[in-house]
């Protein structure tokens, strides 16, 4: 079947038709009218087709072909924990921060026919990918992500709240939340429970991974030099989160255990379900171009030919 990348450039094609219904072409023009009927006919419709063309070509057409299987698929939400204490060193050697995006990468990576979206929070939560099957952005974003301490603090509640909406739309069987934080709520009005309980009736598990533990941890500062931070968890908050939705809670104490929960996340979404064929989009762009480009052509020999002409006495106002 045709559809479009860029549908919403459709809303162009009237504008297109119109002014090519407006630009009358006449061909021989200035050394004589069109004489036949096919000359007057492809006068008045040739500048019509091809505005039609082009706004066709701009809205990106593609031919889509479905592909038969049954793949693996999930649709995750993924939500991170953006607060200051993820600069905490577990292991003396890599922040949580930069060990929580390096081991998404590798999660994401290992999961090519799931759809995704990530939402990262502190004080307030963020989404900064809808769901998508575009894994090559998703890398790029959690690659380029930096820490903002600006508006600091754990709103675990109103995250997961994110989460679940993020999902709400989604026709997989399979839904799940990814929670990655080091920390116990301190922001917002929204509960983690209460959320975990919106979450199980929508039917979507929550895996909630709890990053280092309680008491005093170094993190590095500006400049050089490291201070201590003391940061509290919450594990039995967690516990009950994933409990509430038919999930389950890993605790990772440092970037090792990390990427264990993370490959036990990974083993427990496996089961191979049924879906929609996929399709394989051929564009179809660079056809209606050149078939522009031909129907042109005898129009741009015919304005070279009058080029510099005056005007016909018969073209002329009474």
């Amino acid at each position: 079947m045709i559809g479009f990348a860029f549908p919403w450039l459709l809303a162009l094609l009237p504008f297109a038709v119109y002014f090519g219904w407006r630009a009358v072409y006449r061909w021989g023009v200035p050394s004589s009218r069109p004489a036949t009927k096919l000359a007057r006919l492809t006068a008045h419709h040739l500048p019509i087709v091809l505005a039609a063309l082009l706004a066709l070509a701009a809205a990106g057409p593609e031919w889509r072909r479905p592909l038969e299987g049954v793949a693996p698929a999930v649709d995750f939400a993924v939500v991170l924990d953006g607060s200051s204490s993820m600069r905490i060193l577990d292991d003396g050697k890599e922040d949580r921060w930069s060990a929580a995006r390096r081991l998404l990468q590798t999660f994401i990576g290992r999961r090519p026919h799931d759809r995704f979206a990530l939402v990262l929070f502190s004080a307030h939560p963020v989404t900064l990918s809808p769901l998508t099957a575009d894994h090559k952005r998703l890398q790029r974003i959690l690659q380029g992500l930096n820490l903002d301490a600006r508006d600091d603090g754990t709103a675990i509640g109103s995250a997961l709240l994110t989460a679940v909406r993020r999902l709400a739309d989604s026709p997989a069987r399979s839904r799940a939340i990814l929670l990655l934080t080091d920390g116990a709520q301190n922001r917002g009005r929204v509960l983690p429970v209460e959320a975990a309980q919106e979450a199980a009736q929508s039917g979507i598990r929550i895996y909630a991974v709890g990053i280092g533990h309680s008491g005093e941890s170094l993190v590095p500062i500006e400049g050089g030099g490291r201070v201590w931070l003391h940061v509290d968890t919450d594990p039995d908050t967690l516990k009950q989160v994933a409990a509430a939705t038919g999930g389950e809670f890993f605790e990772a104490k440092d970037p090792a255990g990390l990427a264990r929960a993370l490959s036990a996340v990974d083993r427990l979404e496996t089961t191979a379900l049924p879906v929609d064929a996929p399709t394989e989009a051929i564009p179809l762009t660079k056809w209606l171009l050149l078939l522009a480009t031909l129907l042109a052509l005898p129009l741009a020999f015919d304005l070279a030919r009058k080029r510099g002409r005056a005007r016909p006495s018969w073209m002329e106002a009474p």
